[in-house]
């Protein structure tokens, strides 16, 4: 059976609403700012229309709730560019701490839990959240208290003093502990 080739798709832009521009605007008069940015008054907007032709650039409305609206001169495009720009730094900043996993066992050995601890300072430090979670097999299911110890122990030897957030659960054959770092 011959093997299908997948297609490259680009990822999609982020999608940023495009001002009224040139012609789209509907108010009679508009706050106009000029290219270098000082403020010319409010103007009717078919002779801000003309300045901007003049200029060889766009009128462009930045703020369309305000009373006139304020319309500015400048190239639309770079406008939409900048504004892309803005959204995807904003998305960015905005994506930081997220939940990441460690797992340990009921007889974990001494080197594996100093792994483990290292990474989980490493993740606290980057400031990412840290689930322990520790599964329990067959009698380690009735020692359910020893469970919740060995958390709070290894909690507890993570450098740099993090606390549980929400408490210890215990769901379907496992314990968990949500596992954040104070803000200083």
């Amino acid at each position: 059976m011959p093997s299908r080739r997948r297609r490259y798709r680009a990822r999609p832009k982020l999608q940023v609403k495009r001002p009224p521009a040139n012609e789209e605007i509907r108010a009679p008069q508009v706050r106009l700012i000029d290219a270098d940015g000082s403020q010319l008054g409010v103007i009717s907007t078919p002779e801000a229309l003309e300045k901007a032709i003049a200029a060889e650039l766009d009128l462009v409305v930045v703020a369309e709730k305000a009373d006139p609206p304020v319309a500015r001169i400048m190239d639309v495009g770079k406008h939409m560019y900048e504004q892309r720009k803005k959204q995807a730094k904003q998305k960015a900043k905005s994506k930081g701490g997220e939940i990441k996993g460690i797992r340990i066992g009921f007889k974990i050995g001494a080197h594996d839990q100093e792994i483990r601890l290292r990474k989980a300072d490493e993740f606290l430090n980057q400031g990412h959240k840290v689930k322990v979670e520790m599964r329990l097999r067959g009698r380690e299911k009735g020692r359910g208290d020893m469970a919740r110890q060995k958390i709070r122990d290894f909690v507890a030897a993570i450098p740099g003093n993090p606390q549980i957030e929400g408490g210890i659960s215990y769901n379907q054959g496992s314990i968990s502990a949500l596992v954040v770092r104070p803000r200083a």
